[in-house]
């Protein structure tokens, strides 16, 4: 997998999630990293294969993506869960998901996930993929 921001996902949901997107080129996780992200509401995971393609997007990105998620599911902003991270994700059976995590309360440094939206209806995905998974969007 010759794709660096491909990469950052790996190792960046644990302790140094924090640090992960105040770092303009952070550096690779260790080969065979393979993060699992727990539900900040149930007992679900999120298990990131070693080969899986996924992202965390910039602060503006961030921002942009959030603002497209609160006009499509008002409900979302209305609840004002403070999104610290966002995940652009290409599932292994090929479905892209944005999924978005919050700093864990339960555990100083790590995160967690609060939501997995599906990426097929937000217009910033086709840029994005392009950005960071180097990805042309699938139809």
């Amino acid at each position: 997998m010759g794709c660096r921001r491909c990469a950052l996902i790996r190792g960046a949901l644990g302790a140094s999630m924090a640090s992960l997107a105040l770092a303009a080129e952070p550096p690779l996780p260790p080969p065979g990293s393979a993060p699992n992200l727990p539900s900040c509401v149930s007992t679900a995971w999120i298990h990131f294969g070693r080969d899986d393609r996924a992202a965390v997007l910039d602060d503006g990105d961030r921002r942009a993506v959030l603002a497209e998620m609160h006009s499509l599911y008002p409900v979302l902003e209305r609840d004002g869960v403070p999104v610290s991270r966002v995940v652009l994700w290409r599932q292994p059976g090929g479905e892209l998901l944005y999924v978005t995590a919050i700093d864990n309360p339960r555990q100083t440094g790590e995160a967690c996930f609060i939501a997995t939206v599906s990426a097929a209806r937000f217009s910033l995905t086709a840029p994005l993929l392009r950005k960071y998974l180097l990805l042309e969007a699938a139809p």
